[in-house]
């Protein structure tokens, strides 16, 4: 067993342990991990804190898969993390796809959705508020795939109980993904900031109740559905502060 292999071994124990239904390591030395249909935001950070360079997330069909290249593509191995994450960073800017607004219409939006929301709900904490629209605008704004691709396909801003010991509705962002667009572990949880620490992941049309009448599948949505390529819905929360 080679060091590739060894890591990818290491890396299973790992995923079997985040409940990962099945493990790959590729003949480029691609480590991936089908991940059950609705993941937490803790399986996925447990994943990519066991290695050391970049790591994505992506559906793949009606998967959610987790993958980390582990060495060089030709079967040379890499030197070490750094030397990885050098020749990422070394690469020349990919051209990005035009974006369908500008990014102070896109904010503007955002704001739209946080002032219906409170609005409907008076009683939701401003600063919880003020929270939901810092990180719906960062995903937005900022959630790209490797070359430059819109990730976000639909959003909304919700008051909703998550769970039985919830005492009141949280202030709840849902966010709907384009189908097979590898994301940035890293750069998903730096968008999501505060909330990274309590959501979920799923290729499941709807979550938590949340899905098919807030966030709608747009033609290209439905599409790729039709032939199995299904979108990815993240739901997440502002933690209330304790009382």
């Amino acid at each position: 067993m080679n060091s590739t292999e060894a890591r990818h071994a290491s890396l299973v124990s790992v995923a079997n342990a985040q409940h990962c239904r099945s493990s790959l390591l590729t003949p480029t030395n691609v480590s991936m991990h089908t991940l059950p249909e609705t993941a937490s935001f803790a399986n996925v950070d447990t994943l990519a804190s066991a290695v050391k360079t970049t790591s994505y997330i992506a559906t793949q069909g009606k998967d959610l898969v987790f993958s980390v290249r582990l060495g060089a593509a030709h079967g040379k191995p890499a030197d070490d993390e750094k030397e990885q994450e050098k020749d990422e960073e070394d690469e020349p800017p990919r051209p990005k796809k035009r974006r369908r607004d500008t990014s102070a219409e896109e904010a503007d939006r955002v704001a739209s959705a946080r002032l219906r929301l409170s609005k409907s709900v008076p009683s939701l904490p401003s600063d919880e508020l003020d929270i939901a629209q810092q990180v719906l605008t960062r995903l937005v704004l900022n959630l790209r795939g490797p070359n430059g691709e819109i990730v976000v396909q639909s959003y909304a801003l919700l008051s909703k109980k998550l769970g039985a010991d919830d005492s009141r509705a949280r202030v709840v962002i849902a966010v709907r993904l384009n189908a097979g667009i590898e994301l940035k572990v890293e750069l998903l949880k730096t968008c999501l900031g505060a909330c990274w620490n309590d959501g979920l992941l799923t290729t499941l049309p709807t979550l938590q109740g949340i899905g098919k009448v807030e966030l709608p599948l747009s033609e290209e949505a439905a599409a790729a559905a039709f032939f199995g390529n299904m979108s990815l819905l993240l739901v997440t929360s502002v933690r209330p502060k304790e009382s």
